[in-house]
């Protein structure tokens, strides 16, 4: 056997660089994750996360201690935080409050909204909604927690118990409905940068430790991207006309709301309507036009194609019933849809729909549409038997008497919406 001997200072030397090898290894996974949070909107050191009671006590912006504590509360003593039980993922309060099935909301219902909230107590965090954000829509909320408190919102109990059953090998019982489409620890402040898709702030739920829509984008389909202000395109006025700015927000929706999955609506008091965008669906989908089309620009006569679903919808709450936007394809809708049942409306479809008025150059009446239904070169319908569409009702009728996610004309097996 071989002895190799060393001095002292040598033997230190090597022990030094081994203990200092081994301390990079260990180190290696934690820096990479370190990058992604320090990317991430929570972490960033200038924009980041910041608690008075810990920043005063000298933790930098972005710190995880702002959101978790590490033993316990650092007001309070061991072994229970501040709100006297401990919290699912070390958090300083309650993450979700389970027993909240209905809006509106306060900030003790939502760990998030002691933050993302006009008035928060912790850090008051400016957002806006969609239509503004990505839209050119004026002010309106600026706040994610009154964004939710309107007449239309996601209802987050509903998201969280959904959550549960469909993502069970990331989220649990304690985890906040908010995560279900964000990824704390990734999501970037998008609304900085509207028509980077780097920096999204979303994470698809089957794909939770990933942002989605870096590079999944509305590109993908035959897409136009709507009007924001004049002939500028979403998203905010520079976006790029074929969706290469905006985010694949139909993969993204259909994660959840599509034709497999049921899904019910505690506000609403059923079952969602379930959404096919194939080819075997909507036509606001996938599936061709099988008529006429007296449409605005920048949609062409010849259609095909594919909308994304936030051309309609807001994602966390709106003023309009059924999360409806109030700026659409470059104009503010003309009054609030307050109620399903109601012609309506037509605010909404006129913006990329022509109607009576603008299809006769302003000769006709406003957000009616029997011109285009049955006097129009193009028109699907003839005006016979009337009975047969409009009852024994006032003309006109409800949009959604005929138009809605899924609906079929009983006469011609045809798709309406």
């Amino acid at each position: 056997m071989v002895v190799i001997r060393s001095s002292p200072g040598q033997h230190k030397g090597v022990c030094f660089l081994a203990a200092l090898f081994f301390v990079v290894l260990l180190l290696l996974p934690c820096q990479l994750w370190a990058g992604e949070y320090l990317d991430s909107a929570h972490g960033s050191t200038l924009h980041g996360v910041k608690r008075p009671s810990i920043d005063s006590a000298g933790y930098a912006r972005g710190n995880c201690a702002h959101c978790h504590e590490q033993h316990a509360s650092i007001d309070g003593a061991e072994p229970e935080p501040s709100s006297g039980t401990p919290s699912p993922f070390a958090l300083f309060t309650t993450n979700f409050d389970s027993s909240k099935t209905l809006g509106p909301y306060s900030e003790s219902d939502n760990f998030c909204f002691y933050c993302h909230n006009a008035t928060a107590s912790i850090q008051v965090v400016t957002n806006y909604d969609y239509s503004q954000n990505f839209g050119c829509a004026g002010l309106q909320v600026s706040s994610i927690m009154d964004a939710f408190n309107q007449a239309s919102y996601h209802n987050l109990y509903d998201i969280w118990s959904f959550a549960r059953s469909s993502f069970s090998s990331w989220f649990t019982n304690g985890s906040n409905p908010c995560n279900a489409c964000h990824n704390p620890h990734l999501a970037r402040r998008n609304w900085a940068y509207p028509s980077d898709p780097l920096y999204s702030a979303i994470s698809k739920p089957t794909d939770h430790f990933n942002l989605w829509g870096t590079t999944s984008l509305m590109s993908a389909y035959s897409y136009e991207s709507p009007y924001c202000s004049g002939t500028s395109r979403e998203p905010t006025g520079s976006g790029a006309s074929n969706g290469g700015s905006t985010p694949d927000y139909v993969s993204f929706c259909t994660n959840c709301h599509n034709p497999s999955n049921t899904i019910y609506s505690t506000s609403l008091g059923r079952d969602l309507v379930k959404i096919d965008w194939s080819s075997q669906g909507d036509k606001h989908g996938a599936r061709n036009m099988d008529g006429g089309l007296d449409i605005e620009g920048p949609y062409g006569s010849s259609g095909g194609y594919v909308l994304s679903c936030l051309d309609c919808h807001e994602p966390h709450g709106s003023s309009n019933i059924l999360l409806i936007r109030r700026r659409v394809n470059g104009g503010d809708l003309h009054d609030s849809i307050t109620t399903y049942s109601t012609n309506y409306w037509g605010y909404l479809c006129t913006r990329c729909h022509l109607d009576d008025y603008d299809a006769n150059a302003g000769t006709k009446e406003p957000y009616r549409w029997r011109y285009v239904h049955h006097e129009a070169p193009d028109h699907p319908y003839t005006a016979m038997r009337c009975g047969q569409c409009h009852g024994g009702g006032s003309m006109p009728i409800p949009c959604t008497n005929c138009h809605y996610h899924g609906a079929v004309d009983s006469r011609t097996g045809l798709i309406n919406f």
